[in-house]
């Protein structure tokens, strides 16, 4: 034999046992769930606090079908408009009614059409301005409080419009915020060219609404002032994963391009819309209701998530300085 010595071969180590209760206390990977097809575009991120897209617009819808005197508001706002802008001598084309009950700051472009058309631009344009204002902001303001009511009991009651009337300060200054949005869009952006400027007309009325639009609500259901009822709704529309920005685009796309290029004699001049023209606004107004429906409800689910300060942003780690010596010793 040599003098080196033989290795052995290692023997083979036992399975380990493993019994029932051991496997049933390892957790196992759950199954990813399959999301529903467009999911990607209206469902609810896993991180958000905020409802899906479909879901809010379908309750928002059911709080306005189901109460009566939501529904009498989407028909008799419309007629009454339209008998006052008569009464006024106004001519123009009665498909725009569509609009009358669309959320700021698409429902300033009909107010500042209307003025126009009624009065041209001087000192009358801008006291009509200041009432149609002052008119919104109570009228929305109790819608918020009505629409509220529907969603957290089912019905409307003057406790709801109590509600709204404590918001009305707050819509107020919404609507004077949208007002002066626009103006401002009116003034700077023809200067940077017709598709610049049509881009950003439309980030103008895009961006008002999705910093704007949980502001009424916000003043409903916590009764704090003007300015943090203002700040929260911003706050909550830059929530992570909400996809709030798709919820006003969606909305912009509808109420603007979508009902007033379906609207029936939309380029028809007269002084009596047709029956069919009726029913299409009178539908377009419970749409209009439905998605400020739909602003309330993803504000009322999400209303424990809005951080009550800005929050922070990232610093990105500073680098720290290299210890090693430049030169070689």
């Amino acid at each position: 034999m040599s003098g080196r010595k033989r290795r052995r071969p290692p023997r083979p180590r036992p399975a380990p046992v493993r019994d029932e209760a051991t496997e049933a206390a390892e957790p196992t990977a759950a199954p990813e769930p399959r999301r529903p097809w467009g999911g990607a575009l209206f469902g609810q991120s896993a991180e958000s606090a905020m409802p899906p897209i479909g879901r809010s617009l379908g309750r928002g819808l059911l709080a306005v079908v189901s109460s009566p005197v939501l529904l009498a508001i989407a028909v008799l706002v419309p007629l009454l408009v339209w008998l006052g802008l008569y009464a006024l001598g106004f001519e123009g084309r009665p498909a725009l009614l569509v609009d009358v009950l669309a959320l700021p700051p698409i429902a300033t472009y009909f107010d500042l059409g209307t003025g126009e058309s009624l009065l041209g631009l001087g000192p009358s344009f801008l006291i009509f301005i200041a009432i149609a204002i002052l008119i919104r902001g109570v009228l929305y303001a109790l819608l918020a409080g009505m629409i509220v009511e529907s969603l957290e009991d089912g019905r409307v009651s003057s406790w709801g419009l109590l509600r709204g009337v404590a918001a009305i300060p707050t819509v107020i200054v919404v609507q004077v915020l949208s007002f002066t949005l626009i103006l401002a869009s009116n003034i700077i952006l023809p200067v940077l060219g017709p598709g610049i400027g049509l881009l950003g007309a439309v980030g103008a009325l895009v961006g008002g609404l999705f910093f704007l639009g949980f502001a009424p609500t916000a003043a409903v259901r916590q009764r704090r002032g003007v300015v943090e009822s203002i700040r929260r709704s911003g706050r909550a529309a830059m929530l992570p994963g909400s996809r709030h920005l798709l919820f006003c685009g969606l909305y912009f796309f509808i109420a603007l391009p979508v009902i007033v290029g379906l609207a029936p004699g939309g380029g028809e001049v007269t002084a009596n819309p047709s029956l069919s023209g009726w029913i299409f606004i009178l539908a377009a107004s419970v749409l209009h209701l439905g998605f400020m429906g739909g602003l309330a409800y993803r504000w009322i689910v999400a209303e424990p998530s809005v951080p009550e300060q800005p929050v922070p942003r990232r610093r990105s780690p500073q680098r720290q300085p290299s210890r090693r010596p430049s030169g070689r010793r």
